[in-house]
This record gives C-alpha cells, sequence and structure tokens, in this order.
C-alpha cells in the first residue's frame, strides 16, 4: 500500500467516485479541496508555517476510511466518563453511535444532528458557510478534511436561544483493527442573542489520524463557550483547526487541552467582523515522553473597538516537544483594540524544550497591545517554602505543576465541564488531586 501524498490522493479521489451522486455544489466543493489538497501537498519544516512541527507520521502509516460501526461495551463505558447528562452525539472511529447519542431535551430553536443527515436537510444554510470559515486553499489539512467531507456535527443556534446544559461531542477511537483516518467537521451557527455550551472531546486508545475541523459563525451579540478537550492514546495523530468570526458585540471563548496523541496540533483562528466583539483564547498542553504538541492562533483584528484576551500554558516532562504561535493581527481601521497574548511554559526535564513565539502585527494607532512569553523551570524559591512545611521534594514538585496548570482549568465555566477537565488533567499530572465526577 503507498503512503505520503498518494496514498491520500488515491483515497479521497476514491471516496469522491463513491459518492458522485452528491448535490452539485457538495460535489464541487469536494472536489476543488481534493485540487488545492494536491497543489499544496504535504507540509514539511521547511514551510514558515510548519517550521517546529513534522507531520512524517502522517506521511508515513497509511490510514483507512472508517468502516461500519461496531458496537463495544468499553466505548459505553468510555462515553459514560466522558459525559454528562444533556444532548450529545457520539462518534466511533469516525462513525455515528446513534444508541450512545442522546437529542432529546434541545431547547425550542436550537438544532443538533450529524453533518451527514444536515447536507440533505439544512442544504440551504451550510451552502453559505461551510468551508467559508476554513478555506481549503489556506490550509493542506482543512482542504483534505474538505475532500473527504461527509460526517460530524451541525449545531445551529436560533436567535435568542439559550442552551442551558453544555452540547457534547465525543469523537472515540478503539484500540486494535486498522489505522482510521477521521475528518469530522463541526459546523456552528448562533445567530442574534443566542448562548451555548460546545464541548469537543476527543479520545480512545487507537492508532488512528483524527483531522478535524471546527467551524463557527456568531451573530451579532451571540455567544459561545467552546472547549476542546484531547485525551487520545499514545500512539494516535491529531490536527484539529478551528475558525470562529465574530459578529457585533458577539462573544467567542475557546478552552483548549491537549493532553494525548504523540503528535498533536491545534490552531484556533478568530476574526472579528463587527464592532465590540470579545474573543478569549484559552489553552494548556501537557507533554510527556516523547509527545510532539504544537499549538498556533491567530486573531485578526478588522474592525474597531473589539477586545482579545489569550493565554497558553505547556506543561512537558520526559522528551516532549512543545510550540506556540500566536499571532495577533490589527489592522488600519481596527482603532480601539485591546489585545493581550502570553504564553507561558513549564518544563520538568533537562531535555523537554519548548518553542514560544508571540507575535503582534500592529497597523492602528490608537491601540492597547501587549504580548510576552516566559519559559522556565519550577521556582526553587516555593520548593524551598513548601518543604520547610514537611512537604518531601517530589509532592512539592506536584503542588507547583499542578497549580500552574490548574490556572487555565479555572476559566472553563464552573459545572461539570470543568470537573471531567479536572479530572483529565489529575490522570495526566502525577500527583493532582483526583476528582469524582457525577453525571
Amino acid at each position: 500500500m503507498t503512503s505520503g501524498l498518494a496514498h491520500y490522493l488515491d483515497v479521497a479521489t476514491r471516496f469522491q467516485a463513491e459518492r458522485a451522486d452528491a448535490p452539485v455544489w457538495l460535489k464541487r466543493l469536494r472536489e476543488e479541496a481534493l485540487r488545492q489538497f494536491e497543489r499544496q501537498g504535504l507540509p514539511t519544516p521547511r514551510d514558515e508555517e510548519w517550521k517546529y512541527t513534522s507531520v512524517a507520521p502522517v506521511e508515513a502509516r497509511p490510514f483507512s476510511l472508517p468502516r461500519e460501526l461496531v458496537g463495544s461495551a468499553d466505548v459505553a463505558a468510555e462515553v459514560a466518563r466522558l459525559s454528562s447528562a444533556g444532548p450529545r452525539l457520539v462518534f466511533v472511529d469516525g462513525r455515528l453511535d446513534s444508541s450512545l447519542s442522546v437529542l432529546g431535551g434541545l431547547p425550542r430553536g436550537m438544532t443538533l444532528k450529524p453533518l451527514r443527515d444536515a447536507l440533505r436537510d439544512d442544504e440551504a444554510v451550510l451552502a453559505e458557510v461551510l468551508g467559508q470559515r476554513a478555506r481549503a486553499e489556506a490550509h493542506p489539512f482543512v482542504a483534505l478534511n474538505a475532500a473527504l467531507l461527509e460526517d460530524g456535527v451541525f449545531l445551529r443556534l436560533g436567535r435568542g436561544v439559550r442552551g442551558e446544559a453544555p452540547v457534547q461531542v465525543l469523537f472515540l477511537s478503539r484500540a486494535g483493527g486498522e489505522a482510521v483516518l477521521s475528518s469530522p467537521r463541526v459546523v456552528v451557527v448562533a445567530e442574534e442573542g443566542s448562548e451555548a455550551t460546545l464541548v469537543e472531546t476527543y479520545a480512545g486508545a487507537g492508532a488512528s489520524f483524527t483531522n478535524t475541523v471546527t467551524e463557527v459563525t456568531l451573530g451579532d451579540n451571540a455567544s459561545l463557550n467552546h472547549v476542546k478537550l484531547q485525551v487520545e492514546g499514545d500512539a494516535a495523530l491529531h490536527l484539529g483547526v478551528l475558525h470562529s468570526r465574530l459578529g457585533r458585540d458577539s462573544r467567542f471563548a475557546s478552552h483548549a487541552f491537549n493532553l494525548g496523541a504523540a503528535l498533536a496540533r491545534n490552531e484556533v483562528h478568530a476574526a472579528f467582523a463587527g464592532e465590540g466583539g470579545d474573543c478569549t483564547l484559552n489553552g494548556l498542553f501537557v507533554g510527556q515522553g516523547t509527545q510532539h504538541l504544537d499549538h498556533r492562533t491567530d486573531l485578526d483584528h478588522a474592525v474597531p473597538r473589539c477586545t482579545s484576551r489569550e493565554l497558553y500554558k505547556g506543561v512537558l516532562d520526559g522528551r516532549a516537544h512543545g510550540a506556540f504561535h500566536g499571532r495577533v493581527r490589527v489592522r488600519e481601521n481596527a482603532q480601539r483594540t485591546d489585545a493581550r497574548q502570553t504564553s507561558r511554559n513549564l518544563l520538568l526535564s533537562e531535555t523537554a524544550q519548548v518553542d514560544a513565539r508571540p507575535q503582534l502585527e500592529i497597523f492602528a494607532d490608537d491601540v492597547k497591545c501587549a504580548h510576552g512569553a516566559a519559559v522556565g523551570r519550577l521556582d526553587e524559591n516555593a520548593l524551598f517554602y513548601l518543604r520547610s512545611r514537611g512537604i518531601d521534594r517530589a509532592q512539592a514538585e506536584q503542588l507547583l505543576t499542578h497549580a500552574f496548570a490548574s490556572e487555565l482549568v479555572r476559566a472553563v465555566p464552573e459545572g461539570n465541564v470543568r470537573a471531567r477537565v479536572e479530572a483529565m488533567l489529575a490522570l495526566k499530572l502525577p500527583g493532582a488531586p483526583r476528582l469524582e465526577v457525577t453525571a
């Protein structure tokens, strides 16, 4: 079996040939995305955007497309561990598991359905937004995702709708069997004055390749809290891209937690399309062994009087490698912009490393902007203080490490979602407090 670019081109070509009866607009979208992917090819560290991350593991191993769903008691137990009461969609090895999904109890005016169904039932809405935020011509793996576009999630919030319970989306991979390439697309359309919380969770022990894209469109005065929890297995590969467009006076908060996978890259892009918008980008990555965790953010202040706050933290041990590249662009007409960007990183071993590159591009003169980055080790004075209180060094290190990371957990809206993030972090950081999580 071939690998590399030729393999993915062959997989996508066969996929599209088997779905030749798709609607004309969708067929064209897939075909154009395939052309864009072939034109761009697989990136290398020679490409500036991929300077710190090699996708050689993606290129080296051939992956198969999802096959028919096979039920498993282990999957049901994992869903119970990772979710709580409320609406949810569950995908296993790239396929929807309707038996584990819950669509009851949605507030009036909220639509939650598999993307496969939405492509048939909500064609008018999707034809306007699908691929308009995350564009295939700008990113090779967005192009690959679009070339294989079929399944995922469609969430629509009608005007003024308030979602009380978080909407949960789980993408799980099972151990054993073929290495599966999963290409979910999550599409969120929040109309004027609506508000909700969306939780995307990626987990499982399979040797999977998850190439996921999320597109968020916020109307005027809409609000979305987005939580992404990535806790995939040691053999998994994960590439994720999120694009959001903020309307006037809208609010978007992204909380990204990358704790798993051998190779993971998470990108968050936010563009202000109306004045008065507010955007918060928070992220935490925790790596051990030989994990490689890459994070990129891009904030586009294109209109006046918008605010953005960004805090990313990394905790790296063993020979783990982390990377953060954040760019804040303030365009010429975006006066009265208020933007702050911070990257802080903690190295727990002599062989761990991190590359941090905060970046400001300012073309307006009436702004308040700041950025900074720090890389260091545990504070010896703080360790001495704890040890003087009878705490041994190992436990003191664990307490300080957990305190460093937990700032990002506290930023998640209080409730079961925060408790689950805390529980996953406790499994990753030795010595962190274990929490009992209830549905």
